[in-house]
């Protein structure tokens, strides 16, 4: 005999499947494509249950973001648990280059989310910027660790390679997703893993 879902469950599927429909439609067409009536549609579903779920596009983009991010958060955790200092940076460098193969329609439409909020004060924006500051302060924390155990140069500024850091994850995964077929993303880990070393190991 089937189990009837609960209405949690009703709910959490109908938010899983509308998710999957606005990435897919923010991936063909952008924001302008992703209306709530298409997204709601296209799910199975009433043209008005997601406006009745999430209120408004923005509402509904903010919630992709903590869904995705999320998701992004618990990889990064399971690759990088119990690791610290250089290790702890290779292996998020590691995480980007799974979570780019594995899952790479998240990471484009969340790039289509995040330059979008760039013209606006938005959730999205303000979700981006949290998110950011978040992992700068994990880098941050793994260059202290490693300066406190020896593996690290006591010299180096924690929160500005943070930023270069970042830059570099966030730099890699925007060129790979303009251009796929010239970006080889292992590679590219790979080589800044050895600049990595030459600019922080202790010597």
């Amino acid at each position: 005999m089937r189990t009837r879902r609960t209405q949690a469950e009703r709910t959490a599927l109908s938010d899983s499947r509308m998710f999957d429909v606005a990435i897919e439609l923010l991936c063909e067409g952008g924001i302008h494509r992703a209306t709530l009536k298409e997204i709601g549609e296209r799910a199975g579903y009433s043209r008005g249950l997601a406006s009745a779920r999430f209120g408004s596009k923005e509402g509904l983009f903010a919630s992709l973001v903590s869904t995705i991010d999320a998701k992004w958060t618990a990889e990064f955790a399971e690759q990088v648990h119990g690791r610290t200092g250089l290790e702890a940076l290779y292996a998020t460098l590691d995480a980007v280059e799974q979570f780019l193969g594995e899952r790479p329609m998240y990471t484009q439409a969340l790039y289509v989310l995040w330059y979008e909020s760039l013209s606006s004060h938005s959730d999205v924006r303000r979700k981006l910027a949290g998110q950011q500051e978040r992992d700068r302060r994990s880098v941050e924390r793994w260059i202290a660790q490693g300066q406190a155990d020896g593996s690290i140069r006591a010299d180096i500024a924690a929160d500005r390679f943070a930023v270069q850091f970042m830059a570099f994850v966030f730099g890699v995964i925007y060129q790979w997703h303009i251009s796929p077929g010239s970006i080889d993303v292992a590679q590219a880990t790979g080589d800044y893993k050895q600049s990595v070393r030459q600019l922080l190991a202790a010597r």
